[in-house]
Protein backbone atom coordinates (compact mmCIF):
# COMPACT_ATOMS: atom_id res chain seq x y z
CA UNK A 1 0.00 0.00 0.00
CA UNK A 2 1.66 3.55 -1.23
CA UNK A 3 0.93 6.42 0.78
CA UNK A 4 -0.64 9.25 -0.88
CA UNK A 5 1.83 12.46 -1.60
CA UNK A 6 1.22 15.20 0.81
CA UNK A 7 0.49 18.19 -0.91
CA UNK A 8 2.48 21.57 -0.23
CA UNK A 9 0.67 23.78 0.94
CA UNK A 10 -0.25 26.96 -1.21
CA UNK A 11 2.34 30.18 -1.01
CA UNK A 12 1.03 33.05 -2.98
CA UNK A 13 3.62 35.31 -4.77
CA UNK A 14 4.85 37.75 -3.02
CA UNK A 15 4.36 41.66 -5.18
CA UNK A 16 6.04 43.75 -2.58
CA UNK A 17 7.91 44.43 0.27
CA UNK A 18 8.80 48.12 2.30
CA UNK A 19 10.15 49.13 5.12
CA UNK A 20 12.61 47.46 7.73
CA UNK A 21 15.99 47.07 8.03
CA UNK A 22 16.30 46.98 3.79
CA UNK A 23 14.09 49.16 3.29
CA UNK A 24 13.92 53.46 2.30
CA UNK A 25 14.16 55.09 5.79
CA UNK A 26 17.05 52.28 6.76
CA UNK A 27 18.74 53.63 3.82
CA UNK A 28 18.37 57.33 4.53
CA UNK A 29 19.49 56.33 7.91
CA UNK A 30 22.95 54.34 6.79
CA UNK A 31 23.56 57.38 4.05
CA UNK A 32 23.04 60.10 7.21
CA UNK A 33 25.41 57.75 9.39
CA UNK A 34 28.08 58.27 6.23
CA UNK A 35 27.89 61.72 6.94
CA UNK A 36 28.32 61.22 10.05
CA UNK A 37 31.94 59.54 9.84
CA UNK A 38 32.45 61.87 7.03
CA UNK A 39 32.11 64.76 9.70
CA UNK A 40 34.23 62.35 12.32
CA UNK A 41 37.21 62.33 9.61
CA UNK A 42 37.48 66.11 9.21
CA UNK A 43 37.46 66.47 13.07
CA UNK A 44 40.47 64.11 13.14
CA UNK A 45 42.00 65.51 10.16
CA UNK A 46 42.19 69.24 12.19
CA UNK A 47 43.55 67.46 15.12
CA UNK A 48 46.13 65.82 13.01
CA UNK A 49 46.68 68.84 11.74
CA UNK A 50 47.44 70.67 14.85
CA UNK A 51 49.68 68.28 15.46
CA UNK A 52 52.12 68.60 13.22
CA UNK A 53 52.02 72.46 13.59
CA UNK A 54 53.20 71.57 17.42
CA UNK A 55 55.84 70.12 15.81
CA UNK A 56 57.78 73.45 14.63
CA UNK A 57 57.53 74.39 18.24
CA UNK A 58 59.22 71.66 19.38
CA UNK A 59 62.14 72.78 21.91
CA UNK A 60 64.57 70.13 20.31
CA UNK A 61 63.94 70.88 17.03
CA UNK A 62 64.29 75.21 17.51
CA UNK A 63 67.41 74.03 18.85
CA UNK A 64 68.78 71.89 16.20
CA UNK A 65 67.65 74.62 13.64
CA UNK A 66 70.99 76.42 14.09
CA UNK A 67 72.65 73.38 13.34
CA UNK A 68 71.47 72.89 10.37
CA UNK A 69 69.48 75.74 9.19
CA UNK A 70 68.85 74.28 5.51
CA UNK A 71 67.56 71.16 6.55
CA UNK A 72 65.46 73.11 9.11
CA UNK A 73 63.65 75.06 7.00
CA UNK A 74 62.88 71.98 4.42
CA UNK A 75 61.66 70.22 7.30
CA UNK A 76 59.54 72.99 7.84
CA UNK A 77 58.28 73.72 4.76
CA UNK A 78 57.04 70.22 4.50
CA UNK A 79 55.26 70.05 7.72
CA UNK A 80 53.56 73.52 6.83
CA UNK A 81 52.58 71.63 3.60
CA UNK A 82 51.02 68.44 4.50
CA UNK A 83 49.23 70.85 6.91
CA UNK A 84 47.93 73.80 5.81
CA UNK A 85 49.07 74.06 2.12
CA UNK A 86 47.51 72.71 -1.05
CA UNK A 87 45.93 69.44 -0.85
CA UNK A 88 46.99 69.25 3.04
CA UNK A 89 45.21 67.90 5.68
CA UNK A 90 43.26 70.85 6.54
CA UNK A 91 41.73 71.51 2.95
CA UNK A 92 41.26 67.57 3.41
CA UNK A 93 39.38 67.95 6.38
CA UNK A 94 37.01 70.88 4.67
CA UNK A 95 36.25 68.68 1.61
CA UNK A 96 35.05 65.46 4.09
CA UNK A 97 33.01 68.31 5.70
CA UNK A 98 31.29 69.35 2.67
CA UNK A 99 30.68 66.08 1.70
CA UNK A 100 29.19 65.49 4.60
CA UNK A 101 27.02 69.03 4.40
CA UNK A 102 26.08 67.79 0.96
CA UNK A 103 25.10 63.97 1.40
CA UNK A 104 22.78 65.25 4.55
CA UNK A 105 21.22 68.21 2.24
CA UNK A 106 21.05 65.60 -0.41
CA UNK A 107 18.74 63.13 2.05
CA UNK A 108 16.84 66.03 3.09
CA UNK A 109 15.83 67.05 -0.10
CA UNK A 110 14.85 63.46 -0.94
CA UNK A 111 12.65 63.34 2.14
CA UNK A 112 11.01 67.06 1.46
CA UNK A 113 10.56 65.73 -1.87
CA UNK A 114 8.51 62.50 -1.18
CA UNK A 115 6.66 64.52 1.22
CA UNK A 116 6.02 66.84 -0.84
CA UNK A 117 4.19 64.20 -3.46
CA UNK A 118 2.12 63.01 -1.04
CA UNK A 119 0.79 66.24 0.29
CA UNK A 120 0.12 67.54 -3.41
CA UNK A 121 -2.21 63.68 -4.03
CA UNK A 122 -3.67 64.39 -0.42
CA UNK A 123 -5.02 67.87 -1.86
CA UNK A 124 -6.01 66.48 -5.41
CA UNK A 125 -7.52 63.76 -4.01
CA UNK A 126 -10.11 66.24 -1.81
CA UNK A 127 -10.45 68.68 -4.86
CA UNK A 128 -11.83 65.49 -6.73
CA UNK A 129 -13.40 63.74 -3.48
CA UNK A 130 -15.06 67.78 -3.16
CA UNK A 131 -16.42 68.19 -6.78
CA UNK A 132 -17.91 64.54 -6.93
CA UNK A 133 -19.49 65.25 -3.76
CA UNK A 134 -21.14 68.63 -5.13
CA UNK A 135 -22.21 66.42 -8.40
CA UNK A 136 -23.72 64.22 -6.21
CA UNK A 137 -25.63 66.68 -4.04
CA UNK A 138 -26.97 69.08 -7.30
CA UNK A 139 -29.00 65.59 -7.77
CA UNK A 140 -29.49 64.12 -4.48
CA UNK A 141 -33.69 64.54 -4.46
CA UNK A 142 -33.15 61.97 -7.75
CA UNK A 143 -30.45 59.72 -6.25
CA UNK A 144 -32.57 59.35 -3.29
CA UNK A 145 -35.84 58.37 -5.37
CA UNK A 146 -33.28 56.19 -7.17
CA UNK A 147 -32.39 54.22 -3.92
CA UNK A 148 -35.95 53.72 -2.96
CA UNK A 149 -36.81 52.28 -5.92
CA UNK A 150 -33.62 49.56 -6.14
CA UNK A 151 -32.98 48.58 -2.87
CA UNK A 152 -36.19 46.38 -2.63
CA UNK A 153 -36.09 45.41 -6.26
CA UNK A 154 -31.98 44.60 -5.29
CA UNK A 155 -33.20 42.68 -2.40
CA UNK A 156 -35.79 40.65 -3.78
CA UNK A 157 -33.29 39.31 -6.84
CA UNK A 158 -31.72 36.19 -6.68
CA UNK A 159 -28.46 35.34 -5.89
CA UNK A 160 -27.23 34.61 -8.88
CA UNK A 161 -27.92 37.86 -10.41
CA UNK A 162 -26.93 40.14 -7.61
CA UNK A 163 -23.27 38.36 -7.84
CA UNK A 164 -23.26 38.66 -11.75
CA UNK A 165 -24.44 42.51 -11.29
CA UNK A 166 -21.89 43.01 -8.76
CA UNK A 167 -18.90 41.30 -10.53
CA UNK A 168 -18.02 43.80 -13.18
CA UNK A 169 -17.83 46.97 -9.96
CA UNK A 170 -15.87 43.69 -7.40
CA UNK A 171 -13.74 42.94 -10.72
CA UNK A 172 -12.72 47.21 -11.36
CA UNK A 173 -12.18 47.81 -7.62
CA UNK A 174 -9.81 44.15 -7.76
CA UNK A 175 -7.79 45.72 -11.02
CA UNK A 176 -7.62 49.42 -9.63
CA UNK A 177 -6.41 49.43 -5.94
CA UNK A 178 -4.74 52.92 -6.38
CA UNK A 179 -7.94 54.46 -7.35
CA UNK A 180 -9.89 53.17 -4.53
CA UNK A 181 -7.15 54.39 -2.13
CA UNK A 182 -7.58 57.67 -4.10
CA UNK A 183 -11.12 57.67 -3.32
CA UNK A 184 -10.99 56.89 0.08
CA UNK A 185 -7.56 59.22 0.79
CA UNK A 186 -10.64 62.53 -0.89
CA UNK A 187 -13.26 61.50 1.18
CA UNK A 188 -13.30 64.73 3.08
CA UNK A 189 -13.46 66.51 0.14
CA UNK A 190 -16.11 63.77 -0.46
CA UNK A 191 -18.26 64.76 2.47
CA UNK A 192 -17.85 68.83 2.03
CA UNK A 193 -19.08 68.72 -1.16
CA UNK A 194 -22.45 66.10 -0.76
CA UNK A 195 -22.99 68.81 2.93
CA UNK A 196 -22.84 71.94 0.71
CA UNK A 197 -26.07 71.29 -0.86
CA UNK A 198 -27.69 70.33 2.74
CA UNK A 199 -26.22 73.50 5.13
CA UNK A 200 -29.10 72.22 7.38
CA UNK A 201 -28.32 69.28 7.82
CA UNK A 202 -24.71 69.95 8.69
CA UNK A 203 -25.81 72.40 11.25
CA UNK A 204 -27.75 70.12 12.57
CA UNK A 205 -25.88 66.78 12.78
CA UNK A 206 -22.90 68.95 14.52
CA UNK A 207 -20.55 68.11 11.01
CA UNK A 208 -17.92 70.93 10.48
CA UNK A 209 -17.24 72.48 7.49
CA UNK A 210 -13.97 71.23 6.46
CA UNK A 211 -12.26 68.04 6.34
CA UNK A 212 -9.09 68.06 4.44
CA UNK A 213 -8.17 64.70 5.75
CA UNK A 214 -10.02 61.41 5.82
CA UNK A 215 -9.23 61.17 10.00
CA UNK A 216 -11.27 64.82 10.24
CA UNK A 217 -14.07 63.09 8.38
CA UNK A 218 -13.78 60.11 10.45
CA UNK A 219 -13.85 61.83 13.38
CA UNK A 220 -17.04 63.94 12.42
CA UNK A 221 -19.02 60.67 11.31
CA UNK A 222 -18.11 59.21 14.73
CA UNK A 223 -19.74 62.00 16.68
CA UNK A 224 -22.89 60.79 15.16
CA UNK A 225 -22.75 57.85 17.31
CA UNK A 226 -23.40 58.16 21.73
CA UNK A 227 -20.42 58.67 23.39
CA UNK A 228 -18.86 55.54 24.28
CA UNK A 229 -18.21 54.40 27.99
CA UNK A 230 -16.20 52.26 29.76
CA UNK A 231 -15.38 48.82 28.52
CA UNK A 232 -16.56 45.73 30.31
CA UNK A 233 -14.49 42.86 30.50
CA UNK A 234 -15.57 39.23 31.57
CA UNK A 235 -13.41 35.61 31.17
CA UNK A 236 -15.01 33.07 28.72
CA UNK A 237 -14.53 29.97 30.61
CA UNK A 238 -16.54 28.35 28.44
CA UNK A 239 -15.12 29.55 25.61
CA UNK A 240 -11.64 27.81 24.15
CA UNK A 241 -9.47 28.08 20.91
CA UNK A 242 -8.27 24.89 19.34
CA UNK A 243 -4.59 25.99 19.30
CA UNK A 244 -4.67 27.83 22.55
CA UNK A 245 -2.56 25.14 24.64
CA UNK A 246 0.36 25.18 21.47
CA UNK A 247 2.78 27.47 20.94
CA UNK A 248 3.04 28.93 17.35
CA UNK A 249 6.01 27.59 15.60
CA UNK A 250 5.92 30.05 12.91
CA UNK A 251 4.17 32.61 11.34
CA UNK A 252 1.61 30.94 9.51
CA UNK A 253 0.63 28.91 12.83
CA UNK A 254 0.27 32.80 14.69
CA UNK A 255 -2.09 33.83 11.68
CA UNK A 256 -4.16 30.06 12.09
CA UNK A 257 -4.40 30.55 15.38
CA UNK A 258 -5.38 34.36 14.97
CA UNK A 259 -8.11 32.97 12.70
CA UNK A 260 -9.39 30.58 15.39
CA UNK A 261 -9.94 33.64 17.88
CA UNK A 262 -11.15 34.49 15.35
CA UNK A 263 -14.07 32.01 15.15
CA UNK A 264 -14.99 32.17 18.88
CA UNK A 265 -17.75 35.29 17.69
CA UNK A 266 -19.49 34.10 14.81
CA UNK A 267 -22.06 36.05 13.03
CA UNK A 268 -24.93 34.06 14.00
CA UNK A 269 -23.71 33.78 17.51
CA UNK A 270 -23.99 37.73 18.72
CA UNK A 271 -23.74 37.04 21.91
CA UNK A 272 -19.97 35.85 21.96
CA UNK A 273 -19.10 39.18 19.68
CA UNK A 274 -16.21 40.93 20.92
CA UNK A 275 -14.07 37.92 22.10
CA UNK A 276 -10.23 37.99 22.30
CA UNK A 277 -7.79 35.28 23.46
CA UNK A 278 -4.31 36.16 25.40
CA UNK A 279 -1.73 32.90 25.14
CA UNK A 280 0.98 33.13 28.08
CA UNK A 281 3.94 31.00 26.46
CA UNK A 282 6.44 29.53 29.52
CA UNK A 283 9.85 29.02 28.36
CA UNK A 284 11.95 26.67 29.60
CA UNK A 285 13.91 28.95 32.20
CA UNK A 286 10.96 29.98 33.78
CA UNK A 287 10.56 33.31 31.85
CA UNK A 288 7.03 34.31 29.91
CA UNK A 289 6.07 35.94 27.48
CA UNK A 290 2.08 36.80 26.26
CA UNK A 291 0.38 36.73 22.56
CA UNK A 292 -2.92 38.63 22.79
CA UNK A 293 -4.83 37.51 19.30
CA UNK A 294 -7.43 40.38 18.51
CA UNK A 295 -9.88 39.53 15.53
CA UNK A 296 -11.74 42.61 13.75
CA UNK A 297 -15.01 44.18 12.95
CA UNK A 298 -18.03 42.19 13.80
CA UNK A 299 -20.77 44.67 12.45
CA UNK A 300 -20.18 47.10 9.88
CA UNK A 301 -23.83 48.21 9.39
CA UNK A 302 -24.19 49.71 12.50
CA UNK A 303 -26.09 53.27 12.48
CA UNK A 304 -26.62 55.73 15.17
CA UNK A 305 -30.03 54.12 16.11
CA UNK A 306 -29.06 50.83 16.23
CA UNK A 307 -25.64 51.02 18.69
CA UNK A 308 -25.78 48.25 21.38
CA UNK A 309 -23.01 46.42 23.47
CA UNK A 310 -20.46 45.70 20.74
CA UNK A 311 -17.26 47.09 20.66
CA UNK A 312 -16.13 45.99 17.35
CA UNK A 313 -18.53 48.01 15.53
CA UNK A 314 -18.21 50.89 12.75
CA UNK A 315 -17.94 53.31 15.08
CA UNK A 316 -15.23 51.67 16.29
CA UNK A 317 -13.21 51.61 12.67
CA UNK A 318 -14.22 55.52 12.72
CA UNK A 319 -13.24 56.44 16.01
CA UNK A 320 -9.42 54.58 15.05
CA UNK A 321 -9.10 56.01 11.52
CA UNK A 322 -9.51 59.79 13.53
CA UNK A 323 -6.85 58.55 16.17
CA UNK A 324 -9.29 58.53 18.92
CA UNK A 325 -9.23 55.95 21.64
CA UNK A 326 -12.38 53.47 21.23
CA UNK A 327 -13.78 51.15 23.84
CA UNK A 328 -12.33 48.12 22.46
CA UNK A 329 -8.73 49.14 23.27
CA UNK A 330 -9.44 49.81 26.82
CA UNK A 331 -10.97 46.53 27.34
CA UNK A 332 -7.59 45.12 25.72
CA UNK A 333 -5.62 46.95 27.97
CA UNK A 334 -8.47 45.57 31.05
CA UNK A 335 -8.14 42.09 29.68
CA UNK A 336 -4.13 41.89 29.74
CA UNK A 337 -4.69 43.31 33.36
CA UNK A 338 -6.95 40.71 34.45
CA UNK A 339 -5.03 38.16 32.50
CA UNK A 340 -1.73 38.80 34.90
CA UNK A 341 0.49 40.03 32.09
CA UNK A 342 2.95 42.25 34.06
CA UNK A 343 4.15 45.60 33.45
CA UNK A 344 7.50 44.16 32.11
CA UNK A 345 6.36 41.33 30.28
CA UNK A 346 7.44 40.84 26.89
CA UNK A 347 4.06 41.27 24.65
CA UNK A 348 2.97 40.62 21.32
CA UNK A 349 0.14 41.82 19.44
CA UNK A 350 -1.71 40.28 16.69
CA UNK A 351 -4.67 41.26 15.07
CA UNK A 352 -6.73 41.56 11.71
CA UNK A 353 -8.79 44.05 10.47
CA UNK A 354 -9.97 46.04 13.31
CA UNK A 355 -7.74 44.07 15.86
CA UNK A 356 -4.61 45.05 14.10
CA UNK A 357 -5.31 48.54 13.55
CA UNK A 358 -5.79 48.43 17.49
CA UNK A 359 -2.89 46.87 18.33
CA UNK A 360 -0.62 49.29 16.07
CA UNK A 361 -2.65 52.06 17.84
CA UNK A 362 -1.49 50.83 21.52
CA UNK A 363 1.87 50.24 20.52
CA UNK A 364 2.23 53.97 18.60
CA UNK A 365 0.45 55.43 21.72
CA UNK A 366 1.50 53.52 24.44
CA UNK A 367 -0.69 51.16 26.62
CA UNK A 368 1.28 50.64 30.02
CA UNK A 369 2.99 46.91 28.68
CA UNK A 370 5.97 45.98 27.14
CA UNK A 371 4.77 45.66 23.67
CA UNK A 372 7.69 44.82 21.61
CA UNK A 373 5.97 42.97 18.47
CA UNK A 374 2.89 44.31 16.39
CA UNK A 375 1.87 41.44 13.33
CA UNK A 376 -1.43 42.85 11.61
CA UNK A 377 -3.44 41.11 8.68
CA UNK A 378 -5.15 43.14 6.64
CA UNK A 379 -5.36 46.29 8.65
CA UNK A 380 -5.68 50.46 7.28
CA UNK A 381 -3.32 51.56 9.73
CA UNK A 382 -1.02 54.46 7.11
CA UNK A 383 -2.05 57.36 9.47
CA UNK A 384 0.14 55.09 12.04
CA UNK A 385 4.34 55.47 12.07
CA UNK A 386 5.36 56.86 15.25
CA UNK A 387 6.60 53.51 16.66
CA UNK A 388 8.92 53.18 19.79
CA UNK A 389 12.80 52.64 18.13
CA UNK A 390 13.39 49.06 18.74
CA UNK A 391 10.13 47.81 17.90
CA UNK A 392 8.79 45.58 14.85
CA UNK A 393 5.51 45.95 13.11
CA UNK A 394 4.45 43.31 10.51
CA UNK A 395 2.33 44.10 8.04
CA UNK A 396 0.62 41.59 5.73
CA UNK A 397 -1.77 42.79 3.00
CA UNK A 398 -3.53 40.41 0.52
CA UNK A 399 -4.16 42.23 -3.30
CA UNK A 400 -7.65 42.80 -3.65
CA UNK A 401 -8.40 42.93 0.10
CA UNK A 402 -9.99 46.65 -0.06
CA UNK A 403 -10.06 47.02 3.97
CA UNK A 404 -5.52 47.60 4.33
CA UNK A 405 -6.79 51.04 1.48
CA UNK A 406 -9.03 52.47 3.87
CA UNK A 407 -6.53 54.28 5.15
CA UNK A 408 -5.97 56.56 2.22
CA UNK A 409 -2.17 55.58 2.33
CA UNK A 410 0.63 53.64 2.38
CA UNK A 411 2.12 52.08 5.70
CA UNK A 412 5.07 54.30 6.51
CA UNK A 413 8.53 53.35 5.09
CA UNK A 414 10.22 53.04 8.61
CA UNK A 415 12.65 50.68 10.30
CA UNK A 416 10.35 49.61 12.84
CA UNK A 417 7.83 48.38 10.16
CA UNK A 418 7.24 46.08 7.20
CA UNK A 419 4.35 46.11 5.04
CA UNK A 420 5.21 42.88 3.49
CA UNK A 421 1.95 42.37 -0.04
CA UNK A 422 0.75 39.59 -1.38
CA UNK A 423 -1.29 38.03 -4.03
CA UNK A 424 -3.68 35.32 -2.99
CA UNK A 425 -7.04 37.09 -3.85
CA UNK A 426 -10.19 35.88 -5.26
CA UNK A 427 -13.15 37.65 -7.54
CA UNK A 428 -15.10 38.44 -4.00
CA UNK A 429 -14.26 42.03 -2.27
CA UNK A 430 -15.15 40.40 0.88
CA UNK A 431 -13.36 36.57 0.53
CA UNK A 432 -10.27 38.76 -0.04
CA UNK A 433 -10.14 40.02 3.45
CA UNK A 434 -10.40 36.69 4.73
CA UNK A 435 -8.29 34.98 7.17
CA UNK A 436 -7.03 32.46 5.37
CA UNK A 437 -5.56 34.15 2.48
CA UNK A 438 -3.68 35.68 5.45
CA UNK A 439 -2.51 32.01 6.43
CA UNK A 440 -1.23 31.47 3.06
CA UNK A 441 0.67 34.75 2.89
CA UNK A 442 2.27 34.34 6.10
CA UNK A 443 3.45 31.06 4.82
CA UNK A 444 4.80 33.06 2.31
CA UNK A 445 6.57 35.25 4.36
CA UNK A 446 7.86 31.87 6.21
CA UNK A 447 9.40 31.48 3.12
CA UNK A 448 10.76 34.41 2.14
CA UNK A 449 14.29 35.65 1.42
CA UNK A 450 13.70 39.39 1.40
CA UNK A 451 15.83 40.82 4.26
CA UNK A 452 13.58 42.72 5.77
CA UNK A 453 11.29 40.26 6.41
CA UNK A 454 13.39 37.71 7.75
CA UNK A 455 14.55 40.12 10.26
CA UNK A 456 10.90 40.76 11.53
CA UNK A 457 10.84 36.99 11.94
CA UNK A 458 14.13 36.08 13.41
CA UNK A 459 13.02 39.19 16.02
CA UNK A 460 9.50 37.05 17.07
CA UNK A 461 12.03 34.00 17.13
CA UNK A 462 14.62 35.49 19.48
CA UNK A 463 12.16 36.99 21.65
CA UNK A 464 10.39 33.46 22.10
CA UNK A 465 6.54 34.21 20.40
CA UNK A 466 7.56 31.88 17.84
CA UNK A 467 9.37 28.49 18.37
CA UNK A 468 9.11 28.43 21.91
CA UNK A 469 10.29 24.81 23.39
CA UNK A 470 8.17 25.16 26.45
CA UNK A 471 4.22 25.39 26.84
CA UNK A 472 1.35 27.62 27.02
CA UNK A 473 -1.73 28.90 28.67
CA UNK A 474 -4.78 30.53 26.76
CA UNK A 475 -7.44 32.49 28.27
CA UNK A 476 -10.19 33.65 26.41
CA UNK A 477 -12.03 37.01 27.28
CA UNK A 478 -14.92 39.21 25.97
CA UNK A 479 -15.28 42.91 25.63
CA UNK A 480 -18.32 44.84 25.23
CA UNK A 481 -19.80 48.40 26.23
Amino acid sequence: MTTPPITPPIIPPITRVTGGVAGLAATYAAVRALADRFDAAGDHLREHAGADARVLTDPDLLESAPLSPVTFAEAEAQVVDATSGLHGVVEASVVYEADAVLVRATVTAYQESDRLVARSFQALDYIVGHDLGCALSAVAPELLLLGMVAVPVWQHLPDSTRRRLGDPLEEWADEHPEAVQHAVDGSGGLLDGLLTGVPLVRLLAGIGPFHPTLADAASDLAGLYPAEGPPRVRRRGDLHVPLGQTPPDDLAGLIRHLDETNRLSPHDRPGDQGTVEIQTLHAADGTVRHVVYLPGTDDLTTTPWSHDEDVRDLPADLRVIAGDRSTYATGIEEAMKEAGIGRHDPVLLVGHSLGGMEAASLLAHGSGFDVTHVVTAGSPIGGLHQYPPGTHVLSLENRGDLVPLLDGRDNADSVQQVTMQFDDHETSIAGNHDLQHYVRGAAAADASTDASVREQLASLRAHGFLGSAGGATSQVFQISR
